[in-house]
């Protein structure tokens, strides 16, 4: 292990740590169990299945106002006005508020401009994404055929491996290359996550790996940049959505029924999905220039984390036309996905409790899905 690693590695414990402080100690003053915030960021709070609340967690981070200064250094903005007064703005950019091991993400004023929300369109806009249609619902297909009735894990068995090979597909990865971007999209699954919350120094080594891979994966291509990020952070969007609507399918038969006969009812479905458990429920950016929002003056170089606190009128604004960019491929593959696995399986319901992982704030991922699809045979 290296000295860098090892410095990477105290950075982290202490980036954590003060999460942890902050989150249990009260501040003078204020009423609480601490910063709210800090406990959101720290991703270790029962109830995270909920999609309407953390066990009280984002209603405690509501109650400071639409835009409040954590003990963590960093504005907090929440409320639909003031992400409203947000999403107009052109001088934000997504940053990590912690050490990473391995950049990602486009420098800041890369984001500012055009170019990059230009290139993201060309490669999983809504024009790419209606030209590779047929691929795209060839391997949901493909993923739906290849379970068969009884138990399975929807995350493992279903939404993770369609989502590298679909993306593989929408990225012009080369068929001998699947197995390397499958592996690089692996790797880097913690990457947003990983922008608030200090992933262990494993997990953060072998998430730099899998940036590496990917990079060297896209080397020499035109959008290389645009191409990194949604293999990163889009293909990562796509599993969870999916992951998201097949859960909030499993109790509800009606619905799968609906599906069956109407295929066209997984875009319904997929929009309730991105309604009721927004993919990002906390966004971490940079202030690239002054702004006021909601009666505090934020200064360039301050970081303002957007935290949805509520559910039920929509997804949340995002303030960076880059993370729109990434919703129309998702969004796509989610559908195709429902219908193929509707056109399958008569039945789906639920056969064991889900599993979300912990040091995912923004993200909520789902690791574990059990169910179970079709009726199961008897001997």
């Amino acid at each position: 292990m290296t000295a860098a690693t090892n410095a990477l590695g105290r950075e982290l414990q202490l980036v954590h740590a003060a999460q942890w402080l902050y989150a249990i100690n009260g501040e003078p003053f204020v009423p609480g169990e601490g910063d709210p915030y800090a406990r959101l960021v720290r991703g270790f709070d029962s109830g995270e299945d909920r999609a309407d609340d953390a066990g009280g967690l984002l209603a405690s981070v509501a109650e400071r106002g639409p835009v409040w200064r954590s003990r963590l250094d960093t504005w907090v903005v929440t409320g639909p006005r003031a992400l409203r007064e947000l999403s107009g703005s052109r001088d934000l950019a997504v940053s990590a508020a912690v050490p990473q091991a391995e950049a990602w993400l486009p420098d800041p004023a890369r984001q500012r401009t055009t170019a990059l929300v230009r290139d993201l369109a060309l490669r999983g806009g809504t024009r790419a994404v209606r030209g590779h249609a047929g691929a795209l619902r060839e391997q949901a297909t493909r993923a739906a055929a290849r379970l068969g009735p009884g138990p399975v894990d929807l995350m493992a068995d279903f939404a993770e491996p369609l989502t590298a090979v679909a993306y593989a597909v929408l990225l012009d990865v080369p068929e001998e290359r699947h197995a390397a971007f499958a592996a690089g999209l692996a790797g880097t699954a913690p990457a947003v996550d990983a922008l608030l919350c200090p992933q262990t120094l494993e997990v953060t080594r072998r998430l730099a790996a899998g940036v590496r891979g990917l990079r060297e994966l896209f080397a020499g291509r035109d959008r290389a940049e645009a191409d990194l990020l949604l293999a990163v952070a889009g293909a990562r969007a796509a599993a969870d959505l999916l992951g998201n609507a097949l859960h909030m399918l499993l109790d509800r038969p009606h619905d799968w029924a609906l599906l069956r006969s109407d295929p066209a009812h997984a875009a319904r479905l997929v929009e309730e999905a991105l309604r009721g458990r927004p993919l990002w429920r906390a966004l971490p950016l940079v202030a690239l220039a002054p702004a006021e929002v909601a009666g505090a003056r934020i200064e360039t170089g301050d970081t303002v984390t957007v935290v949805t606190t509520g559910t039920g009128a929509g997804p949340a604004p995002l303030p960076v036309p880059a993370c729109a960019a990434l919703l129309p491929a998702a969004t796509a593959l989610a559908e195709q996905a429902l219908a193929a696995l509707g056109a399958r399986f008569e039945l789906l319901r639920p056969d064991g409790d889900p599993v979300r992982l912990r040091r995912a704030p923004l993200t909520r991922r789902l690791v574990r899905l059990p169910a179970r699809l079709g009726e199961e045979e008897t001997r």
